[in-house]
């Protein structure tokens, strides 16, 4: 009896041990509109559980990374290309229709800044208001400018996800003009 409780507990227990999988990913990045091959960092981050996030630098457009991933938790992985002046991104659907969700939120910092301009006139907006919301939650941050606007963020997203970015400019007259933006999470 002792034998089949400890074969039957040690087939419970090896039912629970989740495999990591080893994961190679090559890629060519090069700048969009002028094909150009350049330097920088990609990021590898599985939607829904950014413990596993990966970051590599690369050059001459050229990159290959090596990381552990239990794909069982993970339906996509967010590839983020930047050079430290742009950034681009894209989402890859893994075979996994039924991923365990690890759905914490981490804190980002986000910097945003432009000019305002009357569509009308071509004049420059010299003050107002900006207003910044990231759809699909409740974060939303307000701040009057003079000339440039800048506005300094910090809403806590689950890294990985693409998240729409819908920016809002009012001037002191009424008029208004917006932006949507897609930002991936960190």
């Amino acid at each position: 009896m002792k034998k089949i409780f400890t074969l039957c507990f040690l087939l419970y227990f090896l039912g629970l041990i989740t495999l990591a999988f080893a994961i190679h990913v090559d890629g060519v990045s090069l700048y969009f509109y002028t094909g150009e091959k350049f330097n920088g960092n990609v990021t590898i981050i599985p939607v829904e559980n950014a413990a596993n996030k990966t970051i590599s630098n690369f050059s001459n457009s050229q990159w290959s990374v090596d990381f552990d991933m239990i794909v069982t938790d993970v339906e996509y992985l967010t590839f983020i290309i930047d050079d430290n002046q742009r950034i681009g991104f894209t989402q890859v659907k893994l075979d996994n229709d039924n991923p365990k969700k690890i759905t914490q939120c981490s804190i980002q910092n986000i910097s945003m800044s432009g000019y305002a301009v009357d569509s009308n006139t071509g004049n420059p907006i010299n003050s107002g208001n900006i207003r910044v919301s990231v759809l699909n939650s409740d974060f939303t941050k307000t701040t009057s400018f003079s000339g440039e606007w800048n506005i300094d963020f910090n809403p806590c997203l689950i890294s990985g996800k693409i998240y729409t970015l819908h920016i809002l400019i009012s001037d002191n007259t009424g008029k208004t003009g917006e932006i949507f933006q897609n930002y991936p999470a960190r």
